[in-house]
């Protein structure tokens, strides 16, 4: 998983049991979707310095390509905004992914890092076809390491976790004002780009979130 950033070089993974949730609201939401005999969803997502990343890679047994819905988010350690940072990456993801099935797959997602205005956060998203246990495997016989080493700045992000509650919705309560702001921004957004070539992010007849 590359990120976005040149800078960043060296990460924290979130925690075992956070992308365990992720991927159990995941399969809950878009479950129907798909047959877990024959498929599967895997979460991998990193803190670095600079930017917070997430990766949903969707696998089809039998199949080398796999869909990946990656997001990237700018992140500062000093704001102590992580899991904010990583709702909103989880959200948008998800719009994606809601995307992908809907149009069975026929999409037009940007296959390099894109800018998007979402729930009024600027996010930054791309596909790929990429498969993390071929690209696992091709690391172990090179002798590369699958995680990058922890320094200052990395414990750091890690502590970022430490005051979130683990429930079982990812998604933080909001007020009636903030989600009138947010579904203001959608709209905007939606209108912006509609007369464009663009992928239809978010779209779909029915935009449903996490909840």
């Amino acid at each position: 998983m590359n990120p976005r950033l040149k800078s960043s070089k060296k990460w924290t993974n979130f925690p075992k049991d956070y992308s365990d949730q992720i991927q159990a609201v995941f399969k809950e939401n878009f479950g129907s979707y798909f047959d877990e005999t024959t498929a599967e969803l895997l979460v991998e997502g990193r803190i670095y310095p600079e930017e917070i990343m997430l990766r949903i890679e969707f696998c089809e047994k039998g199949r080398l390509a796999h869909a990946n819905f990656e997001v990237s988010i700018n992140y500062s350690q000093e704001t102590e905004e992580a899991i904010a940072r990583i709702h909103s990456c989880v959200d948008a993801a998800a719009s994606m992914m809601m995307e992908y099935f809907e149009q069975e797959g026929d999409v037009d997602f940007p296959y390099s890092w894109k800018d998007f205005t979402f729930q009024g956060k600027k996010v930054y998203l791309r596909f790929s076809s990429a498969n993390a246990n071929l690209e696992a495997e091709a690391n172990k016989l090179l002798g590369l390491h699958s995680e990058g080493l922890l320094n200052e700045e990395d414990e750091a992000a890690d502590d970022a976790l430490a005051y979130a509650e683990h429930s079982e919705e990812l998604s933080p309560p909001r007020d009636e004002e903030e989600d009138e702001e947010s579904e203001e921004s959608d709209l905007d957004d939606e209108d912006d780009n509609s007369d464009s070539n663009e992928p239809r992010m978010f779209g779909g007849n029915k935009k449903r979130r996490l909840q």
